[in-house]
Order: structure tokens, then sequence, then C-alpha cells
């Protein structure tokens, strides 16, 4: 599918403008233009991923005072050359080092599915999934993903209150100011057994994180709550000032709190997210957390 490029005006089509070399991978990826259509029935060497126009061709190279021989596929137009190992095919040389699929791809092994998906203006699997988990936070970020965990609310909801997900056996972390002091100066013997140090008590302090609480974490429409065993922290959303997120946990500070609070052990369960019609899995973490934070409050 060709698209217009954004910075010069040429119609072209794969990730990168082959007049200029803007990105054409967001237009390409919208929604509401056509899919990429990857014929099923042509071989991946039916169409070079880098120039788009020849044809790639087997050649054997030897290697090693000529003991040994390497598998290339090499392309009969632009000169690019692939390098077979075991199951992926690795683009090995280009005559061109400022070609957009060099630039992108140069040096990485894929399947030949992937390349053939290249050559006709998609992407392969692993970047596809992080343009469209880029997508879809982007979209939970805005408030534009009505994100739900169907699982029981532990907390009673206020009026007009709705439960957007629950995990348990959180732990509350917050730093505590920690004093350590010994004796300074020059101690000396009055008897057996008895000595005096001459001198002032010097105390040191600082904060270290400290373990406060264990108990369920609740994020509803309208507040952060943590049910401990001892403590009950309740947030309004509109008073959380940041978030710094973690792979398991994230750090919240909010208004009339001096010291930030972590909740340790979110990356809990799997979500499942789609775009357009690809379907995907994902761990649970710490930016997901704040990135539907950020949606409710928006």
């Amino acid at each position: 599918m060709k698209v217009v490029c954004p910075e010069c005006g040429y119609e072209d089509e794969g990730n990168f403008c082959s007049n200029c070399g803007a990105s054409l991978s967001q237009l390409a990826a919208t929604p509401e233009q056509e899919q990429i259509q990857v014929p099923v029935e042509v071989s991946w060497l039916d169409k070079c991923p880098v120039c788009k126009s020849g044809k790639l061709l087997s050649a054997t190279k030897k290697k090693l005072f000529g003991l040994v021989n390497e598998q290339n596929v090499e392309c009969d137009s632009c000169g690019a050359a692939f390098t077979q190992n075991d199951e992926k095919y690795k683009l090995s040389k280009v005559s061109d080092t400022s070609n957009p699929t060099w630039q992108e791809y140069g040096n990485q092994a894929l399947m030949a599915e992937e390349w053939k998906t290249i050559a006709y203006g998609g992407l392969p699997a692993s970047r596809q999934r992080e343009v469209d988990m880029e997508s879809w936070l982007t979209r939970l970020r805005n408030g534009e993903v009505n994100f739900r965990m169907d699982v029981e609310s532990p907390i009673i909801l206020k009026k007009n209150e709705e439960m957007i997900l629950s995990f348990p056996n959180i732990s509350l972390w917050e730093p505590r100011s920690v004093r350590r002091g010994g004796g300074a100066g020059t101690s000396f013997r009055v008897a057996k057994g008895v000595s005096f140090r001459v001198g002032g008590f010097q105390a040191e302090s600082h904060e270290e994180l400290r373990n406060i609480d264990n108990g369920p974490l609740t994020l509803t429409s309208k507040r952060i709550v943590f049910s401990g065993v001892k403590r009950t922290v309740s947030i309004p959303l509109d008073k959380v000032i940041s978030i710094e997120p973690f792979r398991d946990a994230i750090r919240i500070r909010r208004e009339g709190k001096e010291k930030a609070q972590n909740f340790v052990g979110i990356n809990q369960g799997i979500v499942t997210f789609t775009e357009s019609d690809r379907e995907y899995q994902e761990a649970f973490s710490g930016p997901m957390m704040m990135y539907i934070i950020e949606g409710l409050v928006k």
C-alpha cells in the first residue's frame, strides 16, 4: 500500500520514504487506511526487501580458505546480501548504507516470511508488536481504552465509583529515617575491665525503604486504595502529583504527604489487548498501571 510521505510528498510504500528517508510506518499502521496485503503465493525471493524492485538469487561463498561454504542470498539489482543463519536470514551487506531498510534492519536475522512482509511494506512480527504496543499504551494513557479487570472489589465503592482493578498481596514500602550513633574521641582505662571514652556522642541519619505492610491494592475510577493489615491508604486520583513506574511496582507522590509511597508486587496477571485485529498478551507492569491512572485522570 502506497502512502504520501509527510516530509516531501513522495508517494511510496514500506516503512520509510525512498526519496527522503522519513518514517512511513505510522502512516501505514493507521486503522483508517487499507491493510497491507502480502501475497501468500509468492516466495520471499521474488522481491528484494531493500530496493523493492530486484529479485533475490542464491549464492554460495567460501570462507576459511575455502574449507567452509556460506549460503548467501543476493539481490540482482542492488546487491544486498542476506546470510543464512539456521532458519533465518541476516541482512549482512548493502551498497548504500543510508538505505532505510538497512538503517532499520541491518545485521538483523529474520525469518523469510518477515523479510517478505518488509518487501511489501509491512513490519516483521517483532516490530509490529512494538508498534501496536506503543499505540495501545498511548490510547490507554489518553483515556481512550475502557480498561477493566473482572475481579471482585475488596473495598466498598462510593457513589458513582467504579472498580478498575485489584491485586492481592501487595507490599507497601515507605522511606524511614535510620540513625546510627557511636562515641567519638579516645578511651582510657580506669580499672580492670572498666574504661571511659572522652568526647561527645555523634549520630548519623539517612533514609532506607522499609516494608511497612502487606495487603490488596485497588484502583477505582476515583482513588487508589491499599488495605493492609496495619495500614489503610486512600489516595484520591486528583491528589496524585507524580508516578514513577517499575517493572513490578509504582512509586506515588501525592499532595499533603512529603514522602513517596511504593506499592510493590503489581506484576500479577496477563493483559490481552487488540490492535487492528491483532491480539497480544502482555504481563501487567508498572508502566501499564501508570498509564491507566493517567487515563482515568484525563
